[in-house]
């Protein structure tokens, strides 16, 4: 595939993270999460403490992919996270409101497809 498609699906990610973590502090886009069931619920109060260490990671995170920082490290951190925002959106029974963990997981399993001849020393 053309590297120019990588280039900017990295930086694309990168943005979206940086976007999303730093609206968890300023809010200056609308959120909504609507009716989550109970057990997400409880999911959430048990980990709001852990929350604004878990958004600096994202701000982290995304400028290392925006400036091709560590890269091929970057997105296999960042995998576990993609993961679990995308498994915890869909059973949140609103399937028309999971569209951005879809992004961010797709770009992110790209990524990964893109840098997988140097994961390949890790699993000799």
């Amino acid at each position: 595939m053309n590297s120019n498609i990588f280039k900017w699906a990295r930086i694309i990610l990168g943005l979206f993270l940086i976007v999303y973590a730093l609206n968890q502090f300023l809010h200056f886009l609308p959120t909504s999460y609507g009716q989550m069931p109970e057990d997400s619920m409880y999911f959430i109060d048990a980990s709001a403490m852990y929350l604004p260490y878990l958004y600096i990671l994202e701000i982290l995170i995304g400028l290392l992919l925006v400036l091709n920082k560590w890269t091929p490290f970057i997105v296999i951190v960042l995998f576990p996270l993609s993961l679990s925002f995308l498994i915890f959106n869909m059973t949140n029974n609103d399937i028309s409101k999971f569209w951005p963990a879809l992004v961010v997981a797709f770009l992110n399993i790209m990524l990964l497809m893109n840098n997988s001849k140097k994961y390949k020393p890790l699993f000799s």
